[in-house]
Parts: structure tokens; C-alpha cells; sequence
């Protein structure tokens, strides 16, 4: 009888280390299955696989295939399935009494059998309050899934970005050596003619083998950067072999992204995540509390039943509840619940001001990057156009090749300058994005990923 009332039947699903390795080893962003997921999101797709692959294209991937999202939604089923269970009612019990008597005298049945149940009368407020703290840890879970999901772009926009300042080093620093390489062998030449001393040769030597030190150093970031940007995808690095990256996204980033400090605050404020989640713990505590209030009041319990005993029929109706004796109005949870209250209305104020001061300093740093930014191309700048003075001065014979290239060097310098002022810029504007968990630039961005 209880196997036919039995739904659920035991399922072994054991943990194959071999079988997960090889399904990790063989994610690509050309899966078909990954272009489904793409479509589901809303992302405009014109073919498959991808030709270019942007931030926004690359954060859809990550979603896809990043365990940490599939945790945070497992636990969010988890959540879920708990408010089946806190809105369930108590099961009635029941009880078949079965007796046989040795004294059967008068032609008395030996026997005595009945059938008794137990009817559990838990209030109404006791089970809401209940489902009212399951259902709001279902929500404080949901949204961490929203925030697992800013994590995993926080963590994926930062990896973009250092591969393609480790890219757009490499490139710099081999212009220099190239440039340098050029140099001393005008250097040595004059050296031959009695032009130029050894000492400025020598010097010159060492320079060269500092720039192909510092190349070599480059192209092992480059490595490094590339890897750390499959892992922010959750695939293995060969995935991104052969796909064009698109870099677009960071120039976007360095611009002036000047917003009020106000405006910036009821952004903040709006979206971000773990403001949200603070809400919906406090909902927890409060339907906590109100549930102890409700424990108050002892369940009834009811136990209406009939028994037949020796030709007797009989019955029978019992009522039962606990005593509250030693510790009556349940006032020890009572007070530790409102002591949980307490507690997480401190930990929102506290969250809501460290915001306002993380906003603060994001934002100053941004104005003050973008500044020196702005600096570092005035220079730029004015050097690209001294340098196409000494190109024509050089075409007309007024200088030589060697200051020429000397003048080249001048400029790459600076622009490896105005590279690294441009980094910390756009990582300022990522630190700014981080602090109010919203895009500053491509708003569609957040459209598809985080209110999904």
C-alpha cells in the first residue's frame, strides 16, 4: 500500500570526475546549443558562430557555461522547494490499536481494534508567517543569482580588459625595440666613421636588450591574460582559438563619464544587488519573528477515533496540546528573533553608507583619471605632430635619419604613456560600475543579462 502511494522513486546519479572533465574539455563558442541560449536573451544575432565577439557577447557565454551561476541557481531550487514544504499542513497521524484477551467469558470477542487519528490544528498566522520567510529566502536567493551573475561580468570585463592591455603593450614595446634596433645601427655605423662613441654604442645596446627583456616579459602576460580570460568564461583556452575579440567595449569605458554624485546614488540605490538581497534577508527576519510571535499560541491536537473492544463499540474524542510551563510565551526565541531584527537593520545602514563612500571615491578617482587622460593626449598629440615636422624636415635633408628615429622613440614612449593612463582610467570606470553594479555604457548589456 505505501509503495502505490510513493510518487518519487530513488534515482542514483554518481559523480563521474573523467565524464565532467571531458565536458569542460570540449566547450566551444561555436555550440550550437550556446546560439540557443543567445536567442533566449534577446541577442541579436546575424550568423552563427559569431564573427566578432564583444564584451556583451563574451558575458552571455560566460553565463552559459560559469559553474558558479549554475550553484546559485541550484540553490535557488532549493529555495524554491522549501516553500512547498513550509506551506504544507500537518499531516494527521493514525493509530490501529490491536488487542487480544485471554478473558472471554459470556462469549466475548478476545479482541480489541480500533482506528484513531490525530488532527493537528496549527494556526493560520503560524503557517503564513511560515511560507512568508520561505518565500522571501526563495527571493533573497533569486537575486543572488542576479549578483553571482554581476560577479562573474565584474570578473570577465577585468580580464577583458588586462588581455587587451597586455596585447596593446606588446605592440607598443615591440615598436620601441624596432625603432631602437634602427638607432644603433646608425650608431654603429657612425662608430666605423669615428662619429659616434662606443660608450654611446654600448649604451645604446643595453637599451635594445632592455626593450627585448620587456618584450618577452609582454608576450608571457599576453599568455597569462589570455588564459585568465577563458577561465573568466568558464572553457578551456583552446575555446577561444581562432575568435576575433572585439575591444570596442573599453574605448567606450575611457571616456568622460561624468554623472552626479546624486544621480549616481539613487542608481546605486536601484540596482544594486546586494541592497536588494539585504531587503529581502530582512524579510526573512521579519516573517521569523512574527512566526515565533505565532508559536505563542500551542498547536491543538484533536484525536477523534472508534475502537471495538470485546463487543464494545466505543467512541472517542481526546484533545491535546503542549503546556507551556518552563518557558511560557516562547519569550526566549521571541527576543532572540528581535535581536536578529536589530541586527540587520544596523548591517543595512552600515551597507548603505559604505555605498555612498565607495560611489564617492569611484567617482573622484574617475574624474582625476580622466583628467590626466586628457593630459596624456594633448601630449600625444603635440608629439605625433612634431613628428611628422622631423618626417619632412628629414625628406628635405634638413635632419638625419638618426634623429628621426629618435623622434619616433619619443613619441612611442608617450604613447605607451597615455596607454597605461588609459588603463587606469577605464579600470576606474570599471571601479565605478562596480560600485553602483550597472553598466555606465551599453545599457542593453544589462537588459539581456541581469533582469533575466
Amino acid at each position: 500500500m505505501f509503495s502505490a502511494c510513493a510518487k518519487y522513486q530513488y534515482e542514483a546519479k554518481p559523480v563521474k570526475p573523467e565524464q565532467i572533465a571531458d565536458e569542460f574539455m570540449s566547450r566551444r563558442l561555436d555550440n550550437p546549443e550556446l546560439r540557443d541560449f543567445f536567442q533566449q536573451y534577446g541577442y541579436p544575432l546575424q550568423q552563427w558562430p559569431l564573427v566578432e565577439w564583444d564584451l556583451q557577447a563574451l558575458s552571455l557565454a560566460a553565463y552559459y557555461y560559469h559553474p558558479e551561476l549554475q550553484i546559485a541557481i541550484a540553490q535557488h531550487g532549493l529555495k524554491k522547494a522549501s516553500e512547498l514544504i513550509a506551506a504544507e499542513k500537518i499531516n494527521p497521524g493514525i493509530n490501529i490499536p490491536l488487542e487480544h484477551h485471554s478473558d472471554t467469558s459470556d462469549d466475548r470477542s478476545p479482541w480489541l481494534i480500533g482506528l484513531l487519528f490525530d488532527l493537528v490544528l496549527e494556526r493560520e498566522g503560524k503557517r503564513q508567517a511560515r511560507l512568508d520567510k520561505a518565500q522571501a529566502e526563495t527571493q533573497a536567493a533569486r537575486i543572488n543569482i542576479q549578483s553571482v551573475a554581476w560577479d562573474i561580468y565584474s570578473r570577465l570585463r577585468q580580464r577583458y580588459i588586462n588581455y587587451n592591455s597586455a596585447l596593446k603593450d606588446e605592440e607598443l614595446n615591440r615598436a620601441q625595440a624596432t625603432v631602437m634596433e634602427e638607432i644603433l645601427k646608425i650608431l654603429e655605423r657612425r662608430r666605423e666613421l669615428g662619429q659616434s662613441s662606443e660608450f654611446e654604442v654600448s649604451a645604446t645596446r643595453l637599451e635594445l636588450q632592455r626593450l627585448r627583456l620587456t618584450l618577452t616579459n609582454k608576450h608571457l602576460a599576453i599568455v597569462d591574460a589570455y588564459n585568465a580570460l577563458a577561465g573568466a568564461i568558464g572553457t578551456p583556452v583552446d575555446a577561444l582559438d581562432n575568435v576575433n575579440l572585439l575591444f570596442t567595449d573599453i574605448d567606450k569605458l575611457a571616456g568622460n563619464n561624468e554623472l552626479a554624485q546624486k544621480d549616481l546614488q539613487t542608481l546605486a540605490l536601484q540596482q544594486r544587488l546586494d541592497i536588494q538581497q539585504a531587503l529581502q534577508e530582512y524579510a526573512v527576519d521579519e516573517a521569523a519573528l512574527r512566526l515565533e510571535i505565532e508559536k505563542q499560541y500551542p498547536d491543538i491536537t484533536l484525536s477523534p477515533g472508534f475502537v471495538f473492544d470485546q463487543d464494545d463499540k466505543i467512541w472517542a474524542l481526546a484533545a491535546s496540546w503542549v503546556l507551556p510551563l518552563f518557558h511560557p510565551q516562547n519569550e526566549g526565541p521571541i527576543r532572540k528573533a528581535l535581536a536578529q531584527r536589530e541586527v540587520k537593520q544596523a548591517e543595512f545602514l552600515a551597507l548603505q553608507s559604505r555605498i555612498i563612500n565607495e560611489i564617492s571615491t569611484a567617482r573622484a578617482r574617475l574624474s582625476a583619471q580622466n583628467a590626466a587622460l586628457k593630459q596624456a593626449e594633448s601630449l600625444v598629440e603635440e608629439l605625433l605632430t612634431r613628428e611628422k615636422q622631423v618626417q619632412r624636415q628629414y625628406e628635405l635633408g634638413y635632419v638625419d635619419h638618426l634623429q628621426l628615429n629618435r623622434s619616433k622613440f619619443e613619441t612611442i614612449a608617450a604613447q605607451q604613456a597615455l596607454s597605461e593612463i588609459r588603463l587606469s582610467a577605464v579600470k576606474a570606470a570599471s571601479q565605478l560600475e562596480d560600485a553602483i553594479q550597472c553598466p555606465l555604457t551599453d545599457q542593453h548589456i544589462y537588459r539581456y543579462i541581469f533582469k533575466n
